[in-house]
């Protein structure tokens, strides 16, 4: 069985999006400057879209998200979206095997993903109105763990860094060999920095230039 706990958060930090997008539907998203908080909203629903997709189907292939359909509010289709891949989620068994990024190639990766790609844009979300709330300490550890295998591979020829999360007592070291560097903060702002969000702690400049340097999602 998938997490109790990771499904009610993603249920939860979701609807926060949705609050948000409701706030100001038009507003621009500070992450994504040519977004609006509808286009937010849009392409976080093709995400989950796909995820409820493959909760139902278990492709072994990689399958396309789907788009806002023709007529609907992206709004109003992110709600349900939501909602019909919580069920989805709440009924799946985590070791059932199905295309997923990366090596973990059952359906427990994509609890996972929707866990941190929910929270993440409801952040991008909140930051639209100026004073988002830190990334939820759990979702954030989940970020931290996954970055090894989803991002690192992405960012070319950066040196071996060691993260230090401070307030939940964990260390991660991303890279091959001896640490060139170490960094420190609260688990929310080191998963925040490694994805090119606004954070307080600070990383070497060869690994600043390469996260900041990282390609948008589309919109959907």
């Amino acid at each position: 069985m998938l997490s109790a706990e990771n499904i009610s958060l993603i249920g939860s930090q979701g609807r926060r999006l949705a609050v948000a997008a409701r706030r100001d539907p038009s507003r621009m998203v500070p992450q994504y400057p040519d977004w609006t908080l509808a286009d937010l909203a849009s392409h976080t629903a093709s995400v989950l879209g796909r995820t409820l997709l493959i909760c139902r189907e278990l492709p072994q292939e990689r399958i396309s998200a789907p788009r806002l359909p023709k007529g609907r509010d992206p709004i109003d289709w992110f709600e349900e979206t939501l909602e019909e891949m919580i069920e989805a989620l709440s009924d799946a068994d985590a070791t059932s095997p199905c295309w997923a990024f990366g090596p973990n190639q059952v359906l427990g990766f994509w609890e996972t993903r929707m866990l941190i790609e929910t929270e993440v844009h409801r952040w991008d979300a909140e930051q639209g109105f100026g004073d988002p709330e830190p990334l939820h300490r759990r979702v954030a550890e989940a970020g931290m763990d996954e970055f090894g295998d989803l991002w690192l591979p992405q960012l070319g020829d950066v040196e071996t860094l060691t993260v230090s999360a401070t307030d939940v007592g964990r260390t991660w070291t991303y890279g091959e060999g001896e640490p060139k560097s170490t960094v420190a903060g609260a688990v929310s702002e080191a998963y925040l920095r490694l994805i090119s969000r606004p954070s307080s702690l600070e990383v070497p400049q060869d690994w600043a230039t390469a996260v900041d340097g990282l390609s948008p999602p589309p919109k959907r």
